[in-house]
């Protein structure tokens, strides 16, 4: 699995009669870049700098992250997981009005009580900008590399930059403070390492055990691949982080933690109709749809089988970084019944794996549309929280899984324009 260094000069949008020219890319991402900074600027003014505690500020899901790590820090760890003694605390040094109706417990494994272990050593403000901060560096980063954008042309990297940045799983994630981004820093630098680094993307993946539903096509993808080394080191670092977890926060928190997540599952899946308008699932789609739980959670079951076959066919076959990137994000977001929308900005991944193989191998009809609004579902799943209808952003995703097997097929029979591996221009 090779990086390659691709001037996306070539292929992005100069295309003769193409209607996404590089232009329109600047254009376009600059706009959407200009609107968020705007949307910041109306909320720091409607809340007084972001003084007002009456209305929800940045930051409303990282209260529930600062707050267990104040507990863990002085009631011990089973408190992070009693919504009794954890609301308080939200409420007193969060960015959600006490009586805002905000329901935010604590979902999370034993595992990622260390991610926010250190967090109340910084009052609550600063504590979001340095967790935000650093993950969407991480995250940045590790997405410019899987672009190959390391030296590009001057035009083409203010317009890649500014899509980049304009990506609405990124603001999203970064403004209600969640941890997207951290775990979409870790997959994509995993996967940027594996080719000459196989151990310490092992490592990286091991670290995913934060957050395991967004893992677990992880071994599948790397088996299928035949990555022995990176499979051996994330196995022994997922093991190792759940023992320490285990020794340092008490062997209680496991049960705990599976007694508050079936819980909030079962009220999701048999109530939470306003959750489902942003949770681009399958259980989320046939329960919109009035389907019952058992049929929603049977049809997710042969999705995630399917999800699964694709994955390891891409990744047994092909060793394009772009190409595997692509296929383990979709199908990461794909296999779990629990996605929410600012998750999706591990579709960042799959916009920039696709991306490069279109810029090394040709772009396919209709491909770039598919990009564009893969690139716009984060705001549209977000919006249908206002509108609530129905949403087709599970089929929206399989979309995405489907073009990355075409272009895998193409790929593996020559007949992309331009084949093999030299940059072509479209």
């Amino acid at each position: 699995m090779t990086l390659h260094r691709a001037s996306i000069a070539t292929t992005l949008p100069t295309a003769r009669g193409h209607w996404l020219t590089l232009e329109r890319v600047r254009l376009y991402a600059g706009a959407m870049l200009l609107a968020q900074c705007l949307i910041v600027v109306a909320w720091a003014w409607i809340t007084r700098g972001f003084t007002v505690d009456t209305i929800v500020r940045p930051g409303a899901d990282f209260s529930v992250f600062w707050s267990a790590s104040h507990l863990l820090r002085g009631a011990g760890a089973l408190a992070v997981y009693d919504y009794a003694q954890l609301q308080p605390v939200i409420a007193a040094h969060g960015s959600v009005p006490p009586d805002s109706g905000f329901y935010l417990p604590w979902l999370y494994p034993p595992t990622f009580l260390w991610a926010v272990l250190p967090l109340s050593l910084l009052p609550f403000a600063w504590s979001y900008f340095a967790f935000i901060g650093l993950s969407a560096a991480g995250y940045v980063a590790a997405l410019l590399r899987l672009a190959a954008l390391a030296s590009p042309p001057r035009a083409a990297r203010v317009a890649m930059m500014l899509a980049l940045l304009a990506f609405p799983g990124l603001f999203l994630a970064a403004t209600i403070g969640q941890n997207a981004l951290l775990t979409a820093a870790l997959a994509a630098w995993a996967l940027v390492l594996l080719p000459r680094r196989p151990l310490l993307a092992g490592v990286l993946i091991g670290l995913l055990a934060i957050k395991p539903q967004l893992a677990l096509m992880f071994p599948v993808a790397l088996i299928a691949g035949r990555e022995w080394r990176a499979l051996a080191a994330a196995a022994i670092t997922a093991v190792l982080l759940a023992a320490a977890s285990v020794a340092a926060f008490g062997w209680q928190t496991v049960p705990a933690f599976l007694s508050a997540s079936a819980h909030v599952s079962d009220m999701l899946v048999r109530e939470g109709i306003r959750a489902w308008y942003v949770s681009p699932t399958l259980v989320a789609s046939v329960r919109l749809a009035g389907g019952s739980p058992a049929l929603a959670y049977a049809l997710q079951a042969v999705l995630t089988l399917a999800t699964m076959g694709a994955l390891a066919c891409v990744w047994r076959h092909h060793r394009e970084t772009g190409l595997r990137t692509a296929a383990l994000a979709l199908a990461a977001m794909l296999a779990t019944p629990y996605l929410w929308y600012y998750e999706l900005a591990w579709l960042g991944m799959a916009v920039a794996g696709l991306a490069v193989e279109g810029v090394r191998r040709g772009w396919m009809p209709a491909e770039r549309l598919l990009l564009v609004a893969l690139w716009c579902m984060p705001m549209l799943m977000f919006a249908n929280a206002l509108v609530q209808q129905w949403q087709g952003g599970v089929q929206l995703l399989a979309l995405g899984m489907a073009a990355v097997l075409r272009r895998a097929w193409r790929t593996g029979t020559g007949s992309v324009k331009g084949g093999g591996t030299e940059y072509v221009a479209t």
